[in-house]
């Protein structure tokens, strides 16, 4: 039915005109009705070649989760990088510094302890590392308090030779699950304002402050639109996925699915698929099978998956596939080095995906990178 070309099961299946649906929906928002940088988060898209359609559709730059991810992003050409997050292990720390020799990889810092080694990592590899603060706005987990432990720390920079100030960042994801328009947009204004009034604080400090950064895709929507911000790091919602669409309330096309083959059907109301949690993230999101009857209980093992049907059924029989809504992209694509990317019924493409984090290791960096 899809040609030949195909990868064995279980394998991850695009549909590129969903995802262009959304990638569109992402980029009107931000870029062309919010006029602001969009720099997409990649720790769920793990593909440089999809990154460069993000940029061909108005993406400036790219966001990752780590080290590992932006050698990654580096090394396929993509020049401008935020780790959105506080990197302290002394291979990650020289693998950034050393990034910086080839284009621009920012780090998140909310300390001083942080600052004192990315300075040496810097200091080493003859390189400057920007720096952008984060402020904790009410997500509860890493950042500075807004205001003047912001500014204090920014001039703290500015004092590190090897570092570079570039401005401020955070994310207000305790606002993603509120299902009221109303909270949620007051929930998020009351947020992003403790971010760009820190900016404006430290801009008022005599200190240029170019990056204001935060807004995912549960709040994209909203963010984009809030006077202050420079950027937003909105990405993984390209996919669509079950948990951004439902949990998140983002209207968002579902891109992502897993195909898998029917192994067995030991009763009439029983498959058994090769759909185990080995492929396909059951936490925190649970996925869902496409084209069977509402009502279906689903058991995961690490091969398998049983799916218990509501009444008996022929088919699908054994050897036919079964597509799954991916419940989570981001819990779901580090278990895969590929997705083959669909029009239609018809294989367009392959997109080759970075590997496991174990297997994204810096070791050896310094040769690599040098």
């Amino acid at each position: 039915m899809f040609g030949t070309g195909l990868p064995p099961t279980p394998f991850l299946a695009l549909d590129l005109d969903r995802f262009e649906h959304n990638v569109r929906r992402i980029a009107d928002a931000v870029v062309r009705h919010g006029q602001k940088r969009w720099r997409p988060h990649a720790k769920s898209i793990r593909s440089t070649e999809i990154v460069r359609r993000l940029i061909a559709a108005g993406a400036q730059g790219v966001t990752c989760a780590t080290a590992r991810e932006a050698r990654v992003m580096i090394d396929g050409g993509i020049e401008d990088v935020l780790i959105a997050s506080q990197v302290a292990q002394p291979a990650d720390l020289e693998s950034v510094a050393l990034l910086n020799r080839r284009g621009s990889v920012a780090i998140a810092v909310d300390g001083r302890a942080q600052l004192a080694l990315a300075d040496a990592a810097a200091r080493r590899a003859e390189t400057r590392i920007p720096v952008v603060i984060e402020v904790d706005i009410g997500l509860g987990r890493a950042g500075v308090s807004p205001g003047s432990a912001g500014i204090e720390l920014a001039r703290l920079v500015q004092a590190h030779p090897h570092l570079h100030f570039a401005g401020f960042m955070a994310w207000e994801g305790h606002a993603t699950r509120i299902a009221d328009p109303a909270e949620k947009r007051l929930t998020i204004e009351h947020a992003v304002r403790q971010l760009t009034d820190t900016a404006a604080a430290c801009r008022a400090a005599g200190m240029p402050t170019p990056i204001v950064s935060c807004g995912g895709t549960g709040t994209f929507d909203i963010t984009s639109e809030l006077d202050g911000v420079t950027e937003l790091q909105a990405g993984g919602g390209v996919f669509g996925d079950i948990r951004y669409r439902e949990e998140f309330h983002v209207p968002l096309e579902p891109a992502l699915t897993l195909r898998s083959t029917v192994l067995a059907r030991p009763t009439a109301r029983r498959i058994v698929c090769d759909a185990g949690w080995k492929s396909l993230a059951v936490y925190p999101t649970a996925p869902r099978p496409v084209g069977l009857p509402a009502g279906c209980t689903l058991a995961h093992s690490a091969e398998h998956l049983a799916i218990t049907l509501p009444a008996d059924a022929d088919s699908p029989a054994v050897g036919e596939r079964i597509d799954l809504q991916v419940g989570y992209a981001d819990a779901t694509t580090f278990l895969h080095r590929l997705i083959v990317g669909f029009r239609g019924d018809r294989l367009e493409t392959q997109f080759e995906l970075a590997g496991t984090p174990s297997s994204m290791a810096t070791t050896g960096a310094s040769n690599h990178e040098s």
